[in-house]
Order: C-alpha cells, then sequence, then structure tokens
C-alpha cells in the first residue's frame, strides 16, 4: 500500500509541476485515461467502493515451477502447487497482480515525466 500511495503522491507533484494545468481531479482524470495501470493506483488510494488488495493463494502450473524463487518453490511443495500473492480487486470481480500493476504504474510516471520534461513548480499558495 505504500508503493500505491507513493506513486499517487507523485502524480500531484506532476501536476504541480506542470504549470499549463488548473484543475487537479482534471489532471489525475487525464492522467488515468493515458496510463491505466496509474488510473488503478488512484482509485486504490482514493478508497473507492469494490477497489482493494488481498492476499490470495495462486496456483502454479508445474511447468513454471523452474522460475519459481526457492521460496515460493518450497511454499507451493506445502499448499496444493500454490503461492500467496497480493492481487488487486476490482469491482467486477476481476483480479489482477498487484506487482505487475505497480510495476506498470512507475512505467506509466515514467513516461509522464519524460513527455512533459521539466518544467518549473508553482508556488503553494
Amino acid at each position: 500500500m505504500l508503493a500505491a500511495a507513493l506513486i499517487d503522491a507523485y502524480v500531484d507533484r506532476l501536476f504541480a509541476a506542470d504549470d499549463t494545468v488548473d484543475d487537479i481531479l482534471a489532471y489525475r482524470e487525464s492522467v488515468a485515461a493515458a496510463q491505466p495501470a496509474l488510473g488503478l493506483v488512484m482509485t486504490l488510494c482514493a478508497g473507492r467502493a469494490g477497489v482493494g488488495v488481498a492476499i490470495e493463494a495462486v496456483g502454479v502450473p508445474l511447468a513454471d515451477y523452474g522460475a519459481l524463487p526457492v521460496e515460493d518453490f518450497m511454499v507451493s511443495l506445502y499448499n496444493d502447487h500454490s503461492v500467496q500473492r497480493l492481487r488487486l480487486t476490482l469491482p467486477d470481480g476481476g483480479r489482477l497482480d498487484m506487482q505487475d500493476v505497480l510495476r506498470e504504474a512507475l512505467a506509466g510516471l515514467d513516461a509522464l515525466q519524460t513527455r512533459r520534461g521539466p518544467r518549473r513548480v508553482r508556488p503553494v499558495r
């Protein structure tokens, strides 16, 4: 949750650095539309109904055992070929791997920052 909160806060920093936009809510909506993973993180941090974080057992196919870290391999041996993963729960009942969402959100932040380039930070009033 800390990583998600830091990503969410960084979107606000990007807004503060962009002197071409005055409405933070419109800015966040445009970011969410341009970078869906950032939209998911912002929705999670806003506490909107139906979006949350859960620890769930995820099955590991036997063919994928060679790619597992030793710790996950040992856990899966005793948990019916499953490992615990942090999942993002969605309002429609869907589940996404939280690490993948965070990785994509960070890439989205990088893309936003690269596209906008360095900007002057507006004074806080």
